[in-house]
């Protein structure tokens, strides 16, 4: 869901969205490491129930990010996983962290 369809049907969001480029995997890529990974959380629930991810790996990035939404895991619980370093999917830890 995206962030204008949650606030459509009356939830209350928080969203966070973050440049691929700051990741230390971004960086690495260097040129063409352009993208983002946008949050969309349920903040009554704490369940993501959105995500974008535009950039290099971004199809790979939104995997988890859709198990994260369908299987409605809590936020608490998505910023305490384990998030390798350095790959893409190390953006979405920091844009959990940023969550408002």
């Amino acid at each position: 869901m995206t962030e204008r369809q949650a606030r459509e049907r009356g939830l209350r969001v928080r969203t966070s969205v973050l440049p691929i480029a700051s990741s230390t995997r971004g960086w690495i890529h260097g040129p063409g490491n352009e993208g983002l990974i946008k949050l969309v959380e349920d903040a009554d629930r704490g369940v993501l129930i959105g995500a974008t991810s535009a950039g290099p790996a971004g199809g790979e990035v939104l995997y988890g990010l859709n198990v994260a939404v369908h299987a409605e895991i809590p936020i608490d619980r998505l910023k305490h996983m384990i998030y390798t370093y350095p790959t893409f999917h190390r953006t979405v830890e920091t844009a959990l962290g940023a969550l408002r």
